[in-house]
């Protein structure tokens, strides 16, 4: 379904919740306050679900307080949900049973979608769900405030590596622009979601790289956090994500791979630069994402076993079979 018919269907509608995925990341939130804060503007009444908070990283968008990982149930009288950034049903940050007979309209901008709404609309071009809100809210003749505009290009930034990543395209800047001229701190904005950290997340990255090690004669990087790693420094296992882009910087890496201990299994991030798709990789064992950023969660006995499982995915995957 086009923007235009989801704009007309928001448009009949007063009560209306906005939900993402678990885990949000920068664009999940993003997107979610802006849309949240833009139904507002247009006289709509819009609430924040979410069984998980989102990250203390984004304390300075606006509606962050709403944020609170406390509210995972859509209130009765919602006519309307709209998903954000989310692949599948499952994965939404909210109490499923509470969906009952509401509509759902699934935004989405990644490839691996499950089409799951009653109305969809995946724009697999987008560098980031936030680029889709945006232009749906201009449809609408909603003004892009600079708390709006801050939230969009949070979302931008955060998932297109700060224009890195091969999904930006020229609307993503053209998109980037027109926010920047409503006068947010787009410096700021870089320095803390890229430059900026805690104590103990920087000491976390430090035990990443000091387990760094090099597979298939450096075409792959492992980096491996075990479940006392997170415990000593009192920090989830969520607030690691990033750690895997530094295993990319090894001249012969194209496949970064960091796996974290949970109970029973691994949680499985993995980059790539450009011969590999993370998201082909990671859907091998039930995951997903985007071709240079994807997860999952994989079964293994133990890290090493773990490890076999992923390069054996990745060697299936080149054409000139190259192994260790």
């Amino acid at each position: 379904m086009g923007l235009v018919d989801i704009a007309r269907l928001i448009s009949e509608k007063d009560n209306i919740a906005v939900v993402t995925h678990v885990a949000p990341d920068g664009d999940a939130v993003g997107c979610t306050l802006a849309m949240v804060e833009g139904l507002r503007s247009f006289g709509k009444k819009a609430v924040v679900i979410s069984r998980d908070r989102a990250p203390d990283n984004l304390t300075f968008l606006n509606l962050y307080e709403e944020y609170t990982g406390t509210s995972p149930k859509i209130p009765k009288e919602s006519g309307l949900l709209i998903a954000l950034d989310c692949g599948n049903l499952d994965r939404l940050s909210l109490d499923l049973d509470s969906v009952g007979t509401v509509p759902v309209i699934n935004i989405d901008h990644h490839l691996s979608n499950d089409m799951y709404g009653v109305e969809n609309h995946v724009d697999t071009k987008a560098s980031a769900t936030a680029e889709i809100v945006y232009r749906l809210l201009k449809l609408m003749g909603v003004t892009i405030t600079k708390g709006i505009a801050e939230s969009l290009y949070a979302g931008i930034v955060a998932d297109c590596g700060s224009f890195s990543f091969e999904s930006t395209t020229g609307e993503t800047h053209i998109i980037a622009k027109e926010l920047m001229e409503t006068g947010i701190d787009f410096s700021m904005i870089h320095r803390v979601l890229f430059k900026t950290r805690d104590f103990a997340r920087l000491k976390l990255m430090g035990k990443g790289l000091q387990s760094l090690e090099e597979r298939m004669d450096g075409f792959v990087t492992f980096m491996y956090l075990n479940a006392e790693d997170f415990n000593s420094l009192s920090i989830s296992d969520r607030d690691s994500g990033d750690i895997v882009n530094y295993g990319l910087e090894s001249k012969t890496c194209d496949v970064s791979v960091l796996l974290k201990e949970a109970e029973g299994f691994y949680r499985v991030s993995i980059r790539t630069k450009s011969l590999l798709d993370a998201r082909a990789i990671c859907e091998a064992f039930g995951g997903g994402g985007h071709v240079r950023a994807a997860g999952g969660n994989i079964k293994a006995v133990d890290v090493e076993d773990a490890k076999r499982q992923i390069l054996a995915i990745i060697e299936r995957m080149l054409p000139d079979g190259r192994s260790d």
